[in-house]
């Protein structure tokens, strides 16, 4: 585990979360408190319609909180002007990107926005960001291909290179590894693993709990009445992961780190991947 000098990121206290829509407000998750540091990469984990995605997109100021605290680097979000979060914050959604006569580098560039003056120029340093945030993110000798050419996998890390030619120190990415097969899925992880490892700190929802559970320093446990925050280990050990499952036919062993089926006198039938 990450074992880099502790820096305060991120602050998460009694969160509400949800939407306005005219004078009503509709509540998915209220009582929420979490944190985030440096170098820390962290997997949010729950069930479908939880509100994982919400919660990400209220990290990144997409969308408002409805009620709570959150900090970032010590300030509150609400004073943070909107290029003054693109400095800080980036986000990549799970939407598929759709674009006609876009390359590669094109949609890197994008990341540089926040950096460049009203006309868009990129300058030396803009273009040095760029080239790095390629080569990071595997993507050498792709620089001039059609992102519509692009694979899942090879997709997704152009998505993580625009961010990271946003040079922010947060990083937010929605099932980053939805869509991927297996070994796109490990290698999307791995390299998260490596940028916290050099000070960004990333936080992710996911679906993939043994990914997860071996990789991430921390694990937000989204449930119906809150959120659950520790170690692999403590979530591991405290039992915390079976308030995933809702049926007593499922439970999650912490030795195989994996859900299991039981059988009718409890020995194990199998086990997910």
């Amino acid at each position: 585990m990450n074992s880099m000098t502790e820096e305060k990121v991120l602050s998460v206290r009694s969160l509400k979360i949800g939407y306005i829509s005219g004078r009503r407000r509709f509540i998915i998750l209220s009582g929420l408190s979490a944190s985030a540091s440096r170098g820390q990469l962290i997997a949010v984990i729950g069930r479908n319609g939880i509100g994982k995605s919400t919660l990400l997109r209220t990290i990144a100021g997409l969308q408002p909180a409805l009620e709570g605290e959150l900090k970032l680097s010590g300030k509150d979000l609400s004073d943070f002007s909107r290029i003054e979060m693109a400095r800080h914050t980036g986000y990549i959604s799970t939407e598929v990107v759709r674009v006609s006569n876009m390359i590669v580098y094109d949609l890197v560039a994008l990341g540089r926005f926040p950096h460049t003056n009203w006309i868009g120029y990129l300058d030396m340093e803009s273009r040095s960001v760029i080239s790095e945030a390629i080569f990071k993110s595997g993507l050498q000798g792709f620089e001039y291909r059609p992102v519509a050419e692009l694979s899942d996998g090879e997709r997704q890390r152009a998505m993580i290179a625009r961010i990271l030619a946003q040079d922010t120190g947060l990083m937010i990415m929605d099932e980053p590894t939805a869509f991927l097969d297996v070994a796109g899925r490990y290698e999307i992880i791995k390299l998260a693993r490596d940028l916290t490892r050099n000070g960004k700190t990333i936080i992710y929802s996911t679906h993939d709990l043994n990914p997860a559970l071996t990789n991430a320093d921390r694990i937000w446990l989204l449930l119906k009445d809150r959120l659950i925050e520790g170690t692999p280990e403590d979530l591991l050990n405290n039992g915390a992961l079976n308030l995933i499952f809702e049926s007593t036919e499922i439970t999650f062993d912490p030795v195989l780190k994996r859900p299991v089926i039981r059988g009718e006198k409890g020995d194990y039938l199998k086990y997910f991947l």
